[in-house]
């Protein structure tokens, strides 16, 4: 079966991408509103770009009425965002934080999630996620027709729980285990995910 992509529309390209780019990591992001508010947000469009320097990605959307998601809007006007992986369990709430909310709301709020300090952030962390990145704007680059907005954030810190993840007093480098983290992951545009089974 060969699929000619340029026989489909955006929105069949979209479905047919999302079901063959698997498993696709989960970034559940917060950003400020400006009005003393949080948003979050969860992109599987998501992945790490460089080491030197450390940057990662995420592709942001526009809303149905053409303006730019909030996630995007915020990154834009105040830089700072902090990334989140959520695990196998938090599904239901990653769900519900996707859902539509009038800008300035806080989905944090909306689902009750508990914060914590994030040392060195200006923004806190999500107190139930296992790993943290602090992230600073590097570059925000409009792509295609949508357009999407590629967001390149820059990391300054990670945050680890102490139950996935050790340090040795031989390396700097965490060793992490995917198993405790237990982390989520995005299958086809319809609701489908996944979880890891290390082989």
């Amino acid at each position: 079966m060969i699929i000619d992509f340029a026989k489909l529309s955006s929105s069949e390209i979209y479905h047919t991408m999302t079901q063959t780019v698997i498993p696709r990591p989960i970034a559940w992001v917060i950003s400020d509103h400006g009005n003393g508010k949080l948003n979050l947000a969860p992109f599987s469009y998501f992945s790490a770009v460089s080491s030197n320097p450390p940057i990662l990605s995420l592709s942001v959307g526009l809303k149905r009425d053409g303006s730019k998601k909030d996630t995007w809007r915020n990154i834009e006007e105040r830089s700072h965002f902090v990334v989140q992986i959520p695990m196998v369990e938090d599904v239901d709430t990653v769900l519900k934080s996707a859902e539509p909310l009038d800008h300035g709301e806080s989905e944090i709020e909306h689902c009750h999630l508990e914060l914590a300090d994030f040392e060195g952030s200006p923004l806190p962390r999500l107190k139930r996620a296992p790993i943290a990145f602090y992230c600073e704007k590097h570059e925000i680059i409009p792509v295609g027709n949508g357009p999407q907005g590629l967001v390149l954030g820059e990391i300054h810190s990670i945050y680890l729980d102490d139950q996935v993840a050790k340090l040795s007093p031989d390396s700097p480098i965490p060793q992490v285990s995917a198993e405790a983290v237990n982390p989520l992951a995005r299958l086809g545009s319809t609701g489908g995910f996944a979880k890891i089974n290390t082989i």
